[in-house]
């Protein structure tokens, strides 16, 4: 009885928490996403490379390692089709020029499809209103998806939306801005730390009329100002997210109608630090809009007009949760997944579900946490008596190894995982002193 109370309590905690930190494939609107689907991995640490293969014409897994600086001028600015690019643990790209042309990092460009972009950190030059690049621009992909990134100091823009592009899912991304603004641009704004556009006008819109866009557990952060998104022709979901930026007269969600009207429905979202929440641009974009807000938090405003929820599912988590979740640095938005040189990708370890290579309360180690042959159960020279028991399990419950301990020592328990397949793995570690549960991967 004891064993199935622990598999309850901790997949209740898996499913509330741990689960939606970690999506196999998209959910919303960019949900038929699959990109280079089961291509080899291949690796990249240069812009030449990772310019070659993400315009290559057939399917690719891309890992990206280390930090790579895009030439000024020269953005990787193509028709990508069938594509995942995936940050290893650190991986950056860079483009921090500030003259225009200059600035940019990707353009995907009229005619892209089936692009995944994860766990990457996009560095930009700061704010400045010249009409300058995006740190990523999707001008027309169909079917993206980009999880787990972070996009710090855009130009123009941290991540804009138009075109062609639909059926686009942005999910634990991170946005924000560690430069200050550099004023006096062309354009006229002396602070334009504005996050995320889509569509660039009230003429612009996808062949069906709207933009079909998901914004799932994302986090505008510090140093956001505007366009948190801006939008117009849309269809929106802005779902589980979290705004908390102390920029002065800061404005979240902007909604035109342009041609085709705008929709945007706001689930379970949190505005904790945020001037404004919402502002109508009917007035410069025509057209009409509904906005609905359906249990947030904040200084939450009147809906306008009557929008349905949209009818695919996706992982909802409480709202109570959602700001600790989200802003989680090990394991909330932005690129905080971990992923292993041959590309198997796990979320990263959540600080706060105590799920550690370390149990600093009673000093158990347990490593390593990605594993090929064995994983060990270090007890810091401390007997282990006899009634201790490990049992690991699979993600979705099923226990694949039971070890009951049946002598006193005081040397680390082996447990021999080479058979396992590649994946994640949750262990139970209990005897009379201790209690411990954890993950770990096997590569």
């Amino acid at each position: 009885m004891k064993n199935i109370f622990f598999v309850v309590i901790f997949f209740f905690n898996i499913s509330t928490f741990g689960q939606s930190y970690f999506f196999n494939s998209p959910e919303g609107f960019g949900s038929a996403t699959t990109g280079g689907g089961n291509a080899t991995p291949v690796t990249v640490t240069n812009y030449t490379n990772l310019k070659s293969n993400m315009t290559a014409t057939d399917a690719r897994v891309i890992l990206v390692s280390g930090e790579i600086t895009i030439p000024s001028g020269q953005p990787i600015s193509a028709v990508i089709k069938n594509k995942t690019i995936i940050g290893l643990p650190g991986a950056k790209l860079i483009n921090e020029n500030q003259s225009n042309p200059g600035a940019g990092i990707i353009y995907l460009k009229s005619g892209s499809n089936n692009v995944i972009i994860r766990n990457l950190i996009f560095v930009g030059p700061g704010a400045y209103d010249i009409d300058g690049q995006d740190n990523l621009t999707s001008d027309g992909c169909t079917n993206l998806w980009v999880d787990h990134c972070e996009f710090q100091d855009g130009q123009d823009g941290n991540f804009d939306i138009k075109g062609q592009s639909d059926n686009v899912t942005v999910s634990w991304c991170k946005f924000t801005y560690l430069k200050p603004p550099l004023a006096g641009g062309s354009g006229g704004s002396n602070d334009h730390r504005f996050s995320d556009l889509l569509g660039s006008s009230s003429t612009d819109y996808p062949a069906d009329g709207n933009f079909s866009i998901t914004f799932q557990n994302c986090y505008w952060a510090e140093g956001c100002k505007e366009r948190m998104p801006r939008a117009r022709n849309a269809q929106l979901h802005i779902l589980n997210c979290y705004y908390k930026t102390s920029v002065t007269s800061s404005l979240a969600i902007g909604l035109g109608g342009g041609t085709n009207n705008s929709s945007c429905y706001v689930q379970n979202t949190h505005f904790a630090q945020i001037s404004n929440i919402y502002r109508s641009y009917v007035s410069t974009d025509g057209g009409t809009v509904g906005i609905n807000f359906d249990n947030c938090l904040g200084n939450i405003p009147s809906n306008v007009g009557t929008v349905a929820a949209p009818s695919y599912s996706a992982s909802i988590m409480p709202i109570s949760e959602v700001a600790s979740r989200v802003s989680d640095a090990t394991c909330g938005a932005g690129a905080t997944l971990q992923v292993t040189t041959s590309g198997i990708v796990t979320q990263g370890i959540c600080s706060n579900l105590a799920i550690n290579e370390i149990d600093g309360t009673k000093n158990i180690k347990v490593y390593p946490t990605v594993a090929k042959s064995y994983i060990n159960f270090d007890f810091n020279n401390k007997t282990v008596n006899n009634n201790t028991s490990i049992e690991i399990y699979t993600v979705s419950g099923q226990k694949i190894i039971n070890y009951n301990k049946i002598s006193n020592s005081i040397n680390p328990i082996k447990i021999n995982v080479e058979n396992l397949k590649k994946g994640i793995y949750l262990y139970s570690l209990k005897n009379n002193e201790y209690n411990a549960s954890g993950k770990f991967i096997k590569e």
